[in-house]
């Protein structure tokens, strides 16, 4: 009876992922040609302004070798040209502070042919670092070696090309003068939308968000940066994928950014550095050097993926990292900023759709279904049925625990919602609201959202409500979310003013256990 009993349960949860991956599965047999694109974050290969003395050592002949052998092993490779081809003169642009200028010899082009780059966007700001000049001989450069191109504002805003076969479509995208601008998601759109109709795979690029080690993660909103409007990086890349887009490369904020998967096409919101030769800050997660590779069908349709570490500690290119910190970071911040995203990424790297990974699982369906009659399984779909919204609902409080567990050690700050501080309602209110649960602002309009439940009946994912610091009050004053609860003892997840988000266990603290009040489930 244990056997069947355990039987049963694995049964239920296949069942509520088997109708689709089976579709899935239909689908793509109807196509098996698989599309490797691999996309990477701001290359400049060294500036020779204000004079040659500043390139890399061996005329940075050395720079891509370590990495090439991977970006030729896909059949299209992308890259952010931070900068332009100019051997020499421009007209170098004015700023009112601290500014960089990135200007590279013409014959540095062949390094990037060498190493496989197909595609370049050159929509960025240090595009306009030599002004018309220096963007006017970086497109004559590239076209000159077969490279392809896009970015400039009615100069070359899309890019078509044919690879094996392929129609691919490329536009690249900046909040910058002279570039396509980031900002006219209208435009976005119907230049994506144009680009749909004649190509197999369309690529979006976009160089977008605030900079800086500080701004790793996806906001939804409206970024700036020095008074500068930096786009709305989400929406913008949503907005492209609802037009036709299938691949979506950011790259921006000189450090990585999540990973999402929005209606069966990838995006990646920044790749951060990947070969900056010149005045780049490459310490820390900013010398992290992602290469990020994407399979799809022939109709863009994202089928798996996989992140490649590489590292920059000097001035001589990204090297194999190892440790791959990169995978690791990009996986940490999916994580953090797309807790219900359809997408898996492992620590080294791998990149698998939700329902992919599940596939696994269907052979022991068939084990399962092997050992019960016809009849049997008439009932067991049926109690499917019946059980499969309360098996839905046990694994998303799994996840919103795990999701929560994610901002242990962040600080505690009054009237914060995160993400990098937070109070308890605050901590509260952002768990339950990456789920889709609305949660008001504070514990008193917490406390009167869900069902009142007895401290013995508490479970994994409820509420758990305490008075504030005067033990005196009958009113709310702190919440937290249970962690576990075996036999009545029970550990909870919250902001606590002293110590950040840290776990608690109720019975251990004679504080929280006086000013205890009650327990709410949401989901």
């Amino acid at each position: 009876m244990k056997l069947i009993g355990l039987q049963l349960r694995t049964l239920l949860i296949v069942l509520l992922t088997s109708s689709f991956i089976i579709s899935a599965n239909s689908q793509d047999q109807k196509n098996d040609k698989v599309i490797s694109i691999i996309g990477t974050g701001d290359i400049m290969l060294g500036s020779n302004y204000p004079s040659e003395a500043k390139l890399p050592p061996n005329d940075g002949k050395q720079l891509l070798r370590e990495v090439k052998e991977i970006l030729q092993d896909a059949d299209v490779t992308f890259g952010n040209l931070e900068g332009c081809f100019l051997n020499k003169g421009g007209d170098v642009k004015k700023c009112k502070s601290a500014c960089y200028f990135f200007r590279m010899p013409d014959r540095y082009v062949n390094y990037l042919l060498e190493a496989g780059y197909d595609v370049m966007s050159i929509a960025n700001n240090h595009m306009g670092d030599f002004g018309a000049p220096g963007r006017e001989n970086t497109v004559k450069v590239l076209k000159e070696a077969g490279i392809n191109y896009a970015g400039l504002q009615n100069v070359c805003e899309t890019s078509r090309f044919e690879i094996d076969g392929i129609k691919y479509g490329f536009c690249a995208f900046a909040p910058n003068s002279g570039t396509v601008r980031i900002t006219d998601i209208a435009k976005a759109k119907q230049l994506v939308s144009e680009l749909d109709k004649d190509c197999d795979i369309v690529i979006v690029s976009f160089h977008g968000g605030a900079e800086g080690s500080t701004h790793n993660r996806v906001t939804r909103k409206t970024e700036t940066f020095y008074g500068e409007n930096r786009g709305n990086v989400y929406e913008f890349a949503h907005a492209v994928i609802d037009a036709g887009a299938d691949v979506v490369f950011g790259h921006g904020p000189h450090v990585a950014r999540a990973a999402e998967l929005y209606k069966d096409r990838f995006i990646i919101y920044s790749m951060g550095n990947f070969c900056t030769a010149g005045d780049f800050n490459i310490r820390g997660i900013s010398g992290y050097a992602p290469i990020v590779k994407v399979y799809t069908d022939t109709d863009g349709k994202f089928l798996n993926g996989e992140i490649i570490s590489a590292i920059q500690k000097d001035k001589t290119g990204p090297v194999i990292d190892p440790d791959k910190k990169a995978a690791k970071e990009i996986k940490r911040l999916t994580e953090l900023d797309f807790p219900k995203a359809n997408l898996i990424i492992s620590d080294d790297g791998k990149i698998q759709r939700k329902e992919l990974k599940d596939k696994e699982d269907l052979s022991l369906l068939e084990e399962i279904g092997s050992v019960f009659s016809e009849e049997h399984l008439d009932y067991l779909t049926e109690a499917a049925e019946i059980y499969t919204p309360l098996l839905k609902n046990t694994l998303i409080k799994q996840e919103l625990i795990d999701y929560s567990k994610l901002y242990l050690g962040k600080p505690y700050r009054r009237g914060s919602k995160g993400p990098n501080y937070f109070d308890c309602s605050g901590f509260t209110s952002h768990v339950f609201e990456s789920f889709g649960y609305k949660l008001g602002r504070t514990c008193t309009s917490q406390i009167n959202q869900g069902k009142r439940i007895p401290k013995q009946e508490l479970k994994p994912g409820d509420l758990i409500f305490f008075k504030g610091r005067n033990s005196k009050s009958s009113h709310a004053g702190h919440v937290g979310i249970v962690v576990d609860n075996n036999n009545g003892d029970i550990s909870f997840i919250h902001a606590s003013s002293k110590r950040g988000i840290i776990i608690d266990n109720l019975e251990k603290s004679t504080y929280y256990q006086h000013r205890y009040i009650t327990g709410l489930r949401v989901i």
